[in-house]
């Protein structure tokens, strides 16, 4: 019976018996590497030139989705997402963008991504996926937070046109400072209950 892998980390599960003589490469490199990758490693890439879909292989390989941190770097001038596999899993996502570009982080496939969670250029959060509202949610850190000179939480910053279809999530409210202006065959859904503010 051949080795099959986890679900969700996609680390090897090895069937009795079956590594003779192979056994410690094969936990090293589809087991071992990729927990300590889990953990504690990290993927970078430029948002640009466009949004960072990341890598994802079959069980017992290497990919980005699997890392515990995503780093964006770049100067987009415009909002970026990064798509990761809509299943349970946390990140520390730092959007290291050299302008002011809102970096989100979404989960799901081409065709129904998730609202997702938008980190402001400069800052850092805790994300995790919620199963319950097929969302990244906020667990901790920054988020769209205020940043300001040395540390400070003073300014919190957005943008000012709305570039791509966002729906409020239900039971949320939004705020925003305007003016605002929302593109061309862009909408924005306000659920029933929920409240959008410009101010």
């Amino acid at each position: 019976m051949p080795s099959s892998y986890t679900s969700l980390l996609g680390l090897v599960l090895p069937a009795t018996g079956e590594l003779t003589s192979t056994w410690g490469t094969t936990v090293n490199t589809s087991l071992t590497q990729l927990v300590e990758d889990s953990v504690a490693q990290y993927a970078t890439a430029s948002v640009t030139s466009g949004d960072w879909t990341l890598t994802t292989t079959a069980g017992g390989v290497s990919n980005q989705a699997r890392n515990a941190i995503l780093i964006a770097t770049g100067a987009p001038g415009t909002t970026r997402y990064i798509y990761a596999p809509a299943q349970s899993k946390t990140y520390v996502v730092i959007n290291d963008c050299s302008d002011s570009s809102v970096v989100y982080i979404r989960g799901g496939t081409s065709s129904s991504y998730s609202t997702g969670v938008g980190i402001a250029a400069g800052s850092s959060a805790l994300v995790a996926w919620d199963s319950s509202t097929s969302d990244f949610v906020t667990v901790a850190g920054g988020g769209n937070g205020a940043t300001g000179a040395g540390g400070d939480q003073i300014f919190i910053q957005n943008g000012q046109n709305v570039t791509t279809s966002y729906s409020i999530p239900s039971g949320k409210n939004a705020g925003t400072f305007g003016p605002v202006t929302i593109n061309n065959s862009v909408t924005v859904t306000v659920p029933t209950g929920s409240v959008w503010t410009i101010v």
